[in-house]
């Protein structure tokens, strides 16, 4: 990534050539302030990074990517890395909420061939990882504006569902947009997104999709450990879990009960069988044995070597490589992860394995 100085450096120079007189001081990188919104989508090789309100209006932030490959563990990771570069410190572009859905294209450039669903702390990470290594394919981890489109569909229900699931098409198919020649793509979404999931359905009701699930007890230890935002109802859109248990029942006690949510929304949607759940005990092999089909893949021997060796590495940290930690996870379970566990997750977790095995 080039430096700052060394980007001044360089538009001066060019400015020179070109008969122009460059401020310095303007080049230099700032925090990205206000943009005037557009009605026009950004140029090939921008993606969005945030979907937010300006002055009383939705508007789309987008920043250049150019080809960089999108392969971080999480969407937001990238986004990080390309508002640091000095070009999106200086050029900006933004679009309207109507511009954004009407500058759409009827039909993306890249299918959308599968959508990841998840309990949390699970395996889709990996599976994310291990998708994103087949050929001509991108795949993203929880990409933040999506999320955005989903907490907006929530927050606006007097607006027609039409119009959600058109906000939600055009901001998937900006996602996506191919920078290198890709022809389909992947998206794992947020745990607490199964929820809403009839709003995936409606705008893509042809896409296959998965549950991904693991022990719950190793899950709760996770979240002790690091208590992921969506298990915080204060920082999730207002009445989305609707009685769950109070903070003043104990962590595990509020965890389990809003996992339980999600594996109720799983199941009700599996009697359609239009999904299928996959155990976390089951990978990495369950990826080639169930998902790869039900996603209607066909690997070349290159990908099956690629995508078997992504799954022996560490999801969060490719670099590493995967060490189970089940075993370690149960034991550090106490008694109020046991019962919590028991109370809320074990019946719903057995009505998965028995999905999972079908």
């Amino acid at each position: 990534m080039i430096c700052p100085d060394a980007f001044v450096l360089q538009a001066q120079q060019v400015g020179q050539v070109l008969g122009l007189d460059v401020d310095s001081d303007a080049l230099r990188p700032r925090s990205r302030g206000p943009v005037s919104p557009g009605s026009s989508w950004a140029p090939p090789g921008w993606l969005p990074v945030t979907l937010a309100e300006a002055e009383g209006q939705v508007i789309i932030d987008w920043a250049r990517f150019g080809r960089v490959a999108v392969d971080q563990s999480f969407y937001s990771d990238a986004v990080t890395t390309a508002i640091c570069r000095p070009f999106n410190r200086v050029i900006r572009h933004a679009t309207t909420l109507d511009a954004f859905i009407s500058a759409a294209p009827a039909q993306p450039a890249t299918a959308l061939a599968g959508l990841v669903f998840h309990m949390s702390r699970c395996g889709s990470t990996l599976v994310a990882q291990m998708l994103g290594a087949l050929d001509a394919t991108i795949s993203l981890s929880e990409p933040g504006p999506l999320d955005a489109v989903v907490r907006y569909a929530l927050a606006r229900p007097d607006i027609p569902q039409e119009r959600h699931v058109a906000l939600m098409r055009a901001m998937v198919a900006a996602l996506t947009r191919p920078r290198s020649g890709e022809q389909r793509c992947f998206l794992k979404l947020d745990s607490w997104h199964i929820l809403a999931l009839p709003l995936f359905r409606a705008a893509f009701p042809d896409v296959p999709w998965i549950y991904l699930f693991r022990d719950p007890t190793e899950v709760l230890v996770s979240h002790l450990r690091m208590r992921g935002y969506q298990t915080v109802p204060d920082l999730m859109p207002g009445g989305l879990y609707g009685a769950i248990e109070d903070a003043s029942s104990g962590p595990a006690m509020q965890c389990a009960s809003i996992l339980a949510r999600y594996h109720d929304a799983a199941i009700e949607a599996l009697a359609n069988r239009d999904g299928i759940a996959i155990d976390y005990a089951e990978l990495p092999t369950a990826f080639e044995r169930r998902i790869v089909p039900h996603f209607s893949l066909n690997l070349s021997d290159a990908e099956h070597a690629r995508v078997a060796a992504r799954g022996a590495r560490d999801a969060k940290f490719p670099d590493s490589h995967f060490v189970p930690d089940g075993k370690i996870k149960q034991r550090e379970a106490g008694a109020e992860v046991t019962a919590a566990a028991d109370r809320y997750l074990s019946a719903c977790h057995a009505v998965l394995r028995d999905h999972a095995g079908r």
